[in-house]
């Protein structure tokens, strides 16, 4: 059985990887049923080596199926030739997938159906550029060029933790690296169900802030997801500088539903006192 390399603890180089999409598998988390795309693709800094399968797996994006229900998306990167022979070898094709769903497995923790589809697409949306690290001696193996290998490292994902208040959360993200200029170059967007942060090209987070099923895996960076969806236009967001923490408030949308309603009622019962007959 042909499988990914083991780790020998060699040392590694970052490398700015944009990959070439090749096909796309669609799957299913256990037992939930959650969807799952895996994006096949390529990039010539993975070298083609014999006895086993060199790959680069992506973090986790989430997204939407045509249905407009959730899904997760993976990019497993590898080598151009290897690819392009799967194209042709049914048999191949099978081993890049099975590597692919065992590498996310171990990465994520999650039971992947191995009953999969293939959707009429080369990639589930664009595959994006991303800095990998990858062992030294793949970079000396002449699949790369010299001029691909960056000096900057890969972004570290910055943990962050949540705890609830009377009218929603508390979420606070670490940033032991926090300096003015990246405190001039941060962004924060947070959405009902996801959370993205960049600090320059230190640091990067995108994370769900809900399960795609009660009980599934962890979010990125953290522990334990959100029990509800928050009202993004309710965030409050403050650096904590002395801690070196971005402190974000945000309310649960139930709430805010409810005070909306409870706003609509008030105003509707000014309306009505206004029109009374005197």
């Amino acid at each position: 059985m042909i499988s990914s390399p083991p780790s020998h603890g060699q040392n590694a180089v970052p490398v700015e990887l944009t990959p070439d999409p090749g096909f796309c598998v669609k799957t299913r988390v256990q037992p939930d049923g959650y969807k799952l795309f895996v994006n096949i693709c390529h990039h010539p800094a993975i070298p083609s080596a014999e006895g086993h399968l060199p790959l680069v797996l992506s973090e986790r994006r989430d997204d939407t199926d045509k249905a407009g229900q959730p899904c997760m998306i993976f990019d497993a990167i590898f080598n151009p030739t290897i690819c392009s022979k799967a194209a042709k070898d049914t048999k191949l094709r099978g081993t890049l997938i099975d590597v692919a769903l065992a590498r996310i497995e171990e990465k994520t923790g999650f039971t992947l159906s191995r009953s999969i589809a293939t959707p009429n697409i080369k990639s589930k949306g664009a595959i994006p550029p991303r800095t990998a690290r990858i062992p030294a001696f793949w970079a000396s193996s002449g699949s790369l060029s010299t001029a691909h290998i960056q000096e900057l490292g890969a972004p570290a994902v910055p943990s962050w933790t949540w705890s609830p208040t009377r009218e929603g959360c508390r979420i606070v993200i670490q940033v032991p690296e926090l300096t003015k200029p990246l405190y001039a170059s941060t962004t924060l967007d947070v959405e009902a169900r996801r959370l993205l942060f960049t600090g320059g090209s230190r640091y990067h987070l995108d994370t769900p802030l809900l399960p795609p099923k009660q009980g599934t895996g962890a979010p990125v960076g953290g522990t334990k997801f959100l029990p509800t969806t928050v009202d993004p236009d309710s965030a409050v967001a403050e650096w904590d500088v002395k801690k070196k923490e971005l402190v974000v408030q945000i309310k649960w949308a139930s709430v805010v539903a409810r005070e909306r309603e409870k706003e609509e009622k008030n105003e509707l019962a000014e309306v009505r006192d206004k029109n009374k007959p005197k």
